[in-house]
């Protein structure tokens, strides 16, 4: 049975959509990730972007990253709060990361920023 793929109606894909969540949103660093964040009411689901620059590496490096990526958001797209833009720019020591590495730091950039659904409560007992 094939993975369940991220749909690429999701994906932020004109550079003017970039351009909006840097200059109207808010973001984070952490260690291997920046994580750009932009609150949009008119978006039913989420849209992600990434950006991997040319401080990372050769493109086999790069592309290895943007899988790695991909594969956290895809991890986790139940957690993301419906109505947010978000940018995910890897950070020149994202190259020597392992996918933990790189999912403990958007997860704690992600919790920050907001745009995790905050978890049941668990039950009174």
């Amino acid at each position: 049975m094939p993975a369940m793929r991220l749909p690429s109606h999701l994906r932020l894909k004109h550079a003017s959509d970039f351009a909006r969540v840097r200059e109207k949103g808010a973001s984070y660093a952490g260690k291997y990730l920046v994580l750009g964040v932009l609150k949009d009411e008119g978006v039913a689901e989420f849209g992600y972007g990434l950006i991997t620059g040319k401080k990372l590496g050769i493109a086999v490096k790069r592309n290895r990253i943007r899988r790695l990526l991909r594969e956290i958001v895809r991890a986790h797209q139940a957690e993301i709060a419906p109505g947010w833009h978000f940018v995910v720019i890897g950070r020149w020591r994202a190259s020597g990361a392992t996918l933990q590495e790189l999912e403990r730091d958007w997860l704690k950039l992600a919790k920050r920023l907001g745009i995790l659904l905050s978890p049941a409560a668990p039950p009174a007992s």
